[in-house]
């Protein structure tokens, strides 16, 4: 009768139910393969969240149509003899245009026609006009352009109406050309009447954002001496190509399929400029006029360059966003991995009967596998969901490229396909190990050699790299961080780590003489590390990396953060600001709304030998209530705000007034403002002043103590309101003082136009991946637990023979474990710290606008580790001496027998 093969042999096909028997090794595996999951998976689906909130934001700014795909004609509507190309009155629509809005429908949008007798639909408008023949026979005055768009008219503040269809006119016109409804108006051999009068939209409907991408062919935003022709609206599609075959002779006809800006991803957007490049090529025509008359496509050619910005943003986060989320996915696999380890220490006596029947290592390796495997598999689709939450949760936008959820799916099953060969692996190498080598012997070669060394040499390779390139370059106004700024400190806390948990362990056999003098509870604590060294200081390194990473990446975070809002603030001034060139007085309700701050463009003698001036900006202000209001931080100068504010209310030193100044040295700058020049003498200095929105000094002067600034100076003065409560009851003070076209400075807007949101959204990810990373300790302490219950378990029943008490025993549990935890949060806290102090001064996500970085330790973060550390340690031991003492003495006895 031959053998069955070893896979259909009870320990291999009862395995998978085996591991499910012991619920600390199932939620230690478990969670360490969903963290490995999710650090894997999150980051290609959190870089996918910021390319599309890249996009999403870029277009937000813009118009609705520049996130539209659309395709167009430019062409004549009639032939060499001025005939119209579709026969008859040239009122039918022409069947290009028609095919156009028919492939859009094909494709499953709906398109909408947009007409007019101006070069629409691309990177600006332009008027094409003419002149039209009044109701008496004359030409009108004024020249005119034609428009047609559905609902047009449902945005347009309507003055006069009739039933019948022709043309609307705007009021201005009307009222100089004499034009009622009803009235006919020619346009060469077609007529149609004034079917309406409206409001001029440059008075009424400027906002409107349904008229922005139009607004050039009403408004004077485009020169400041010519006004654009007048703007005729057609009331319907055959009255508009009826009128403009027959005056124009050609116009502009775009089809334009609506979209939803706000959920677009960069893969819908570019299927749709793949739908719109096919339907433009089906016509033929070029893009640019060749000299053959035929017309042109008028495609939108405006996206690329928002794609293009979409994906530097997008480049730029890849430098913070990767190393960290490589650094959380190792530390989980190095876990993974040893639970193969544990798994072979727990199942010793085991591993021990079937090596002695011949058993190999690839089989053992395999049943570690079928045990393992379930709760691996369920991690690592519990991690695939996580990461989707969490960027559902904290990522800058939902809408994910489907290429980047695909990939991250894969990246959820080659996590699961590697951790659990790491782990069946380290089993059966372990488990062989445990097999052959008596107890007693002493460690092979391989263990003793420190193989962390070579991610020291790593962490070392790229802090050279880093100091031949930028850590943090600006390419086109966008930040792209360096990923070696991020990588050299976890490989370098990495590999201290596992040299330090080396050398600890290593000083245990001392640390057991010592213990040898203490409490029963201080030697078997004591003992129990010393015995099993290696997982010891593994546990100690599951600790000491989480600590660490967690403490760099919220320092690091925090400080970003801190930063980022420092730049804001001193470039805004305070919470918010308004600003206005409009002059005025200031009121009672300006003063309790904020302070009020006037800007002068200014000039300076230049610091140095060469004599050169410099400009700089000269704020007036109110030291009264300046120092309560404006954005200050302590690093910005040596003084308080206060004291420097002080400062400009003492004496004249030789009939100079004391200014403070920033980006100039102490005594007297020679100041000019404009042409005027203001007797000054600087008496205190700081690094940073807020106010400042260029790379120019700034200087803060007495507002009550300049002198009169008059208009032909050339100051340029402007009004501003800097207000830490609300903006609006501030802007309805500077309305009711007499401000105009007032000026809106807010934290949101001066990041989205510094281009610092890309940067700010990787801080919640990043904090979010470093929270669970340390989770991988956690379960490092569950693994410990199982792999020495037998021993300790053991251990305890014979001490309790020996009169050993329960307290005591609990006791010894708590010296152990929580002493290792504080032992790696230490460790943690000092490896953390350095990493900091290596790279926080470097990662400068801003270099043009002040300040240089500032250090902002998280410490409620920090305490928070601290304690859910300890305290999870104390746990465990609760844990550990409730498992001992549900243990059947007779049973273990008989097991260790």
């Amino acid at each position: 009768m031959s053998r069955p093969p070893l896979w259909r042999l009870a320990p291999w096909t009862r395995a998978p139910w085996l591991g499910l028997r012991q619920p600390a090794a199932v939620i230690a595996v478990l969670v360490t393969s969903a963290i490995l999951a999710c650090a894997v998976a999150s980051a290609q689906l959190f870089l996918s969240s910021a390319r599309s909130a890249a996009l999403q934001q870029q277009l937000s700014q813009r118009c609705d149509e520049v996130a539209r795909p659309q395709t167009g004609v430019q062409s004549a509507l009639v032939d060499e003899q001025f005939q119209p190309l579709d026969g008859g009155d040239g009122s039918t629509r022409p069947e290009l245009d028609g095919s156009l809005l028919q492939a859009w429908t094909d494709d499953g949008l709906a398109a909408e026609p947009v007409l007019a007798t101006a070069s629409i639909g691309s990177s600006s408008p332009r008027s094409e006009p003419a002149v039209i023949g009044g109701p008496d026979g004359f030409p009108l005055s004024a020249q005119v352009s034609l428009f047609h768009r559905p609902a047009a008219l449902e945005h347009v503040e309507v003055v006069d109406r009739g039933e019948e269809p022709g043309i609307w006119v705007p009021e201005s016109v009307a009222e100089q050309e004499g034009l009622a409804v009803g009235d006919p108006l020619t346009f060469n051999t077609q007529t149609a009447p004034v079917a309406g009068v409206y409001r001029d939209l440059a008075v009424a409907s400027a906002d409107d954002p349904w008229w922005c991408d139009y607004r050039l062919l009403f408004s004077n935003e485009a020169s400041a001496n010519t006004a654009p022709p007048a703007l005729l609206l057609a009331s319907d599609e055959r009255t508009f190509y009826r009128l403009a075959t027959a005056s124009w002779g050609w116009a502009t006809r775009l089809q334009q399929a609506p979209v939803d800006a706000a959920s677009l991803s960069v893969s819908d957007v570019r299927r749709q400029q793949d739908v719109q490049q096919r339907i433009t090529a089906g016509t033929g025509l070029p893009l640019e006029f060749d000299g053959t008359g035929v017309g042109i496509a008028v495609p939108n050619d405006r996206l690329p360059d928002v794609l293009e910005r979409a994906a530097l943003i997008e480049s730029g986060l890849r430098g913070p966003v990767v190393p960290v989320a490589v650094a959380g996915a190792l530390l989980a696999l190095v876990l993974v991995a040893a639970a193969g380890s544990f798994w072979a220490d727990r199942r010793a006596t085991e591993v021990r009967l079937l090596a002695a029947r011949g058993v190999g290592p690839v089989p053992l390796a395999g049943k570690a596998a079928l045990e393992l495997g379930l709760p691996a598999l369920v991690g690592a689709a519990l991690g695939w969901a996580a990461s989707r939450v969490l960027i559902a949760g904290l990522g800058p936008a939902d809408d994910l490229d489907p290429s980047a959820t695909t990939t991250a799916a894969w990246a959820g099953v080659a996590a699961f396909a590697v951790g659990l060969g790491a782990a069946s692996a380290v089993a059966g190498l372990r488990a062989r190990g445990t097999a052959e080598r008596p107890l007693g012997a002493a460690p092979r070669w391989p263990a003793r050699v420190p193989w962390e060394l070579a991610l020291l040499l790593g962490a070392g390779w790229c802090w050279l790299l880093l100091q031949s390139r930028d850590a943090v370059v600006s390419v086109a106004y966008v930040a792209q961080v360096n990923g070696l700024l991020v990588a050299f400190p976890l490989l370098a806390i990495a590999g201290t780590a596992v040299l330090l948990g080396r050398l600890i362990t290593a000083l245990l056999p001392r640390l057991r003489r010592w213990a040898g003098r203490r409490s029963p509870a201080v030697f078997l604590a004591v003992n129990r590390l010393t015995a099993a060294r290696l997982a010891s200081a593994t546990l100690l390194v599951a600790v000491t990396l989480p600590v660490a990473v967690l403490g760099y990446t919220a320092t690091l975070t925090a400080s970003a953060q801190t930063t980022l809002d420092a730049k804001v603030g001193v470039q805004i001034g305070a919470a918010a600001a308004a600003a206005t060139v409009t002059r005025f007085q200031v009121t009672p309700a300006l003063e309790a709304a904020g302070t009020y701050v006037v800007r002068y463009d200014g000039s300076a003698e230049a610091a140095g030998d060469d004599g050169g001036r410099t400009d700089v900006q000269v704020l007036a202000v109110d030291p009264d209530d300046f120092a309560d209001t404006a954005f200050w931080d302590d690093s910005f100068a040596d003084r308080s705000l206060p004291e420097l504010m002080a400062a400009l209310t003492g004496p004249e030193v030789d009939g100079r007034l004391p200014v403070v100044a920033a980006g100039l040295p102490a005594g007297d700058p020679d100041l000019r403002l404009g042409s005027t020049e203001v007797p000054a003498e600087v008496t205190a200095t700081a690094r940073v002043l807020p106010g400042r929105r260029s790379d120019d000094p700034v200087v803060l002067v007495h507002a009550d103590r300049l002198p009169e600034i008059t208009r032909n100076a050339g100051a340029a003065p402007a009004a501003e309101l800097w207000t830490n409560g609300d903006l609006g009851a501030g802007i309805d003070a500077l309305t009711d003082a007499g401000a105009q076209n007032i000026r809106v400075l807010t934290p949101g807007g001066v990041q989205e136009s510094a281009n610092f949101l890309g940067i700010t959204w990787t801080f919640g990810y990043l904090s979010a991946l470093a929270v669970f990373v340390g989770v991988i300790a956690v379960g490092g302490l569950l693994l410990y637990l199982e792999a020495r219950s037998r021993s300790r378990v053991s251990g305890y029943v014979m001490a309790r023979r020996l009169g050993l008490s329960r307290g005591a025993h609990l006791r010894s549990l708590l010296v152990e474990l929580v002493g290792v935890a504080v032992a790696g949060l230490l460790l943690g806290a000092l490896l953390a710290a350095g990493a900091v102090a290596l790279v926080y001064r470097r990662l400068d996500v801003d270099l043009l606008r002040p300040p240089t970085p500032l250090l902002d330790v998280p410490w409620p973060a920090i305490a928070g580790t601290a304690v859910a550390t300890v305290a999870v340690a104390g746990l465990a031991a609760l844990y550990a001496q409730r498992a001992a003492d549900r243990a059947d003495p007779a049973s273990v006895l008989r097991e260790d027998a």
